[in-house]
C-alpha cells in the first residue's frame, strides 16, 4: 500500500511537470503569434497615417500624420520577420515621411503629399 502511494505521488509530479511544459509551450507560441500580429498592425497603421497625409488639407496636418506614420514604421523596423529587401523599403519609406514632414512644415503641401505617396508605395512593397 505504501508503494502505491509513492508511485502515485511520482506520477502526479510527472503529470504536473508535463502540464507545466505544455502550458509554457502554448504561452511561447501565443507570444510569437501576437508579436507577428502586432507588427502587421504597425505596418498597417503606418500605411493608414501615410494615406491620411496624402488627403490632408494643410502642411501642418500632413506633418502631423507623417510623424505618426514614422512612429509606427520605427516599431515595424525592430521585427525579425522582414526580409532584407523589405528593410530597404522600410528605410526608404521613413526617409520619404521625413521629407513629407519637412515639406509640410514649410507649407509645401504638394511636395509633402508626393513624399507621403512615395512612402505608401514603399510600405506596400514590404508585404510582397
Amino acid at each position: 500500500m505504501f508503494e502505491n502511494n509513492v508511485i502515485s505521488s511520482k506520477s502526479k509530479a510527472y503529470f504536473r511537470n508535463e502540464q507545466d511544459m505544455l502550458f509554457s509551450s502554448i504561452l511561447i507560441i501565443l507570444t510569437l503569434t501576437l508579436s507577428a500580429c502586432l507588427t502587421e498592425s504597425h505596418l498597417h497603421q503606418a500605411i493608414r497615417f501615410s494615406e491620411a497625409s496624402v488627403v490632408a488639407d494643410d502642411g501642418a496636418t500632413i506633418a502631423k500624420h507623417s510623424t505618426t506614420a514614422i512612429i509606427h514604421a520605427l516599431l515595424v523596423q525592430d521585427q525579425e520577420y522582414i526580409s532584407s529587401a523589405g528593410r530597404i523599403h522600410l528605410a526608404m519609406a521613413i526617409v520619404s515621411l521625413e521629407q513629407a514632414i519637412e515639406n509640410g512644415n514649410y507649407d509645401e503641401d504638394d511636395s509633402a503629399r508626393n513624399a507621403a505617396r512615395v512612402a505608401i508605395a514603399h510600405f506596400k512593397e514590404i508585404n510582397k
